[in-house]
């Protein structure tokens, strides 16, 4: 009896290793090349099981068949046709939908009065009904001046045009023989290519349905073994199904055979393939990633990766970006030590290879030349067991701050900087004759004046936005600092001249929705980065503060450092609900404003008042206020 017991049991266990997981049933359809078609189709009930639960996606189409599909995507009314087709009675399962095509317009028949909806339809007798549907549909059509079809003589004449306007939408391409492209017009079609057919028109027409259908994904448990994926036997269509059965720290959940879309979190990091949105809990709003970002993974729900970008910790669409286990990685970017200043070495995920770099300000003495150091948010670093804190001086300097440069000083580095920028030569061939930026010193020292912003700040950020003023949008539009060119939806604003540009960033941007405290953007007025400043809302791109750091601390350096030798101390919040007053007393004394985000960075002025320090508020009404101690940290930053 026991030998007995142990033999079922091992039975069991063999079973429960190999068994695949299928909590959503795996029809006829999954797998298919044209399933987001025939997904449609079934959303839309063009397209039914039988009573096996089976939909034959690749037996031929029948006239009646696509027409039922045209009729039941399209929503056509219920109506009864003056064409009384002698071949179609109305027990016949695609009567009222024949009816309503022919009602509508999109089939007519043969000329002995019947359908033939038994028949199998011709590829351009499909032309012709998705052309007559489309005109039904109010879509444009237009026809293309030729095929491209190896076959093209063989389209009968009447049916040229329809041909021609399918492919010129896009609903039509034809298929890829090895000496050309052949659309075989006298050809029958599976109901699976027919459904994509389908598809195209319906997504050109705009049915939400239709763009955003998707076929069933496939989710398959593997294992990192020797740098290879191995299969686990372990597969669903339901990602719970699988990730309930991950019980490894090298346990990786894959879809479409090797995406990854879960692994451990510590055990890798998340790039991002294009422009993404994070969804970001931290701060409660949406914030914009830029191609190439990296992240530091947290945890994935098969839908949704959970990452930390720079501290901002949130969720990003798994389709989105890349995770890649450490032990697939072939690097990340990294920051080293060259010649005592900080640079950042920007690698091709795919390769390895460093693809970019910049340099942003001096290197920590804790930095060792030829070492590789790694952060995920640009103030935290590491290498090995190594670790310290960094804070660059021209990343996280309050706007507030003046600088100690003249007009004169200020044109003199954009004259220097514009001839060094012309040896690259290609489009800054001229640039010291051509640039925007030319002759703007007495400019920006005078919106230092009357805006109370620092006037090489504002070179620093024309210099990154315009690329030296020699970018399109400076040159043809005088716009110095990317204004108004999104991401998503570029536009192109016309400015008087550039000096037009920088109060429109003054009255429109920052003193708008980034300065004052608590703005729609207030992270901080400093460039920063994903997580505290500017960066967090003005630019998708993560290392746009450090990269616009950059640009103060090589004019600085070029006209002698005395910015960085008359450095102001920088101390940053550490609580949420600060309330910044008028006097160094919490008596009598209604606060100015409260922050209601931590992490703000702060020009402290003096430390000579009891338990308080003397600040420069993100206000235009005031020029000193007091912040209690014990609720801001001073920054040992490097300059």
């Amino acid at each position: 009896m026991k030998r007995l017991f142990l033999l079922c049991l091992t039975v069991l266990l063999v079973f429960s290793l190999n068994y695949t997981y299928e909590a959503k049933a795996a029809d006829d359809v999954v797998g298919n090349y044209h399933e987001r078609g025939l997904r449609y189709l079934i959303s839309k009930g063009a397209l039914t099981p039988d009573a096996n639960g089976k939909y034959h996606p690749n037996e031929t189409v029948t006239r009646g068949q696509f027409a039922a599909f045209i009729s039941r995507v399209t929503n056509l009314p219920n109506a009864e046709s003056t064409i009384d087709f002698t071949d179609v009675p109305t027990n016949h399962p695609y009567y009222q939908d024949i009816q309503n095509a022919a009602a509508a317009g999109i089939i007519t028949g043969y000329e002995d009065g019947t359908f033939k909806p038994n028949n199998p339809i011709t590829r351009q007798h499909m032309a012709v009904m998705l052309e007559r549907a489309m005109k039904h549909l109010n879509i444009p059509t237009t026809t293309a001046n030729d095929l491209p079809f190896k076959d093209k003589h063989l389209i009968l004449e009447d049916y040229y045009s329809a041909v021609a306007t399918g492919v010129e939408a896009g609903i039509i391409k034809g298929s890829t023989m090895p000496d050309g492209v052949y659309f075989y017009p006298e050809k029958n079609t599976p109901v699976s290519q027919a459904s994509t057919f389908i598809l195209r028109m319906m997504e050109i027409y705009g049915d939400p349905d239709a763009i955003n259908v998707t076929p069933y994904v496939l989710y398959e448990l593997k294992e990192i073994k020797n740098g290879k994926l191995v299969p686990s036997g372990v597969s669903s269509y339901e990602y719970d199904d699988v990730r309930k059965a991950v019980s490894k720290d090298t346990h990786v959940i894959t879809k479409n055979d090797d995406e990854i879309v879960y692994m451990k979190g510590g055990s890798g990091f998340a790039v991002t393939k294009k422009y993404s949105v994070l969804q970001s809990e931290t701060i409660n709003d949406k914030i914009s990633v830029a191609a190439s970002t990296e992240m530091q993974y947290l945890d994935s729900d098969g839908t949704q990766a959970r990452v930390s970008l720079a501290g901002q910790i949130g969720y990003i669409d798994i389709d989105t970006v890349q995770l890649i286990p450490f032990a697939f990685s072939n690097g990340r970017h990294y920051y080293e030590n060259v010649d005592g200043e900080i640079r950042h070495v920007l690698i091709d995920h795919t390769t390895g290879k460093n693809v970019a770099s910049y340099t942003f300000g001096k290197a920590p003495s804790e930095m060792k030349p030829g070492t590789k150091y790694y952060s995920w948010n640009g103030i935290e670093f590491y290498s090995g067991s190594q670790k310290f804190n960094y804070y660059n001086y021209y990343q996280f300097l309050p706007i507030h701050s003046k600088t100690q440069y003249t007009a004169e000083e200020i044109d003199r580095y954009i004259e220097y900087a514009l001839k060094e920028r012309e040896k690259v030569n290609g489009k800054y061939a001229g640039a010291p004759e051509k640039s925007k930026l030319l002759g703007l010193g007495e400019e920006l020292i005078a919106i230092q004046e009357e805006y109370g912003v620092n006037a090489m700040i504002l070179l620093a950020l024309a210099l990154h936005e315009s690329d030296f003023g020699m970018s399109e949008y400076a040159q043809t539009y005088n716009n110095l600092f990317g204004l108004y060119v999104y991401d998503t939806d570029p536009l192109k604003v016309q400015f008087d001249s550039p000096e037009a540009s920088i109060r429109e960033l003054m009255n429109n941007f920052w003193w708008k929705n980034y300065i004052p405290a608590n703005a729609p953007y207030a992270h901080g007025a400093v460039f920063g980065t994903k997580r505290i400043g500017f960066n967090v809302k003005y630019a998708s791109d993560p290392y746009w503060g450090a990269k616009a750091a950059g640009h103060y601390y090589r004019a600085d350096k070029y006209l002698g450092f005395k910015d960085a030798q008359n450095a102001y101390k920088v101390g940053l919040t550490n609580t949420e609900g600060l309330n910044i007053r008028t006097v160094p007393t919490t008596a009598n004394n209604t606060p100015i404003y409260r922050y209601s985000r931590t992490n703000i960075p702060l020009i402290i002025l003096s430390e000579d008042h009891g338990d308080w320090y003397e600040i420069i508020p993100d206000s235009k009404e005031h020029d000193r206020a007091y912040v209690n101690k014990q609720y801001v940290q001073i920054l040992n930053t490097t300059k």
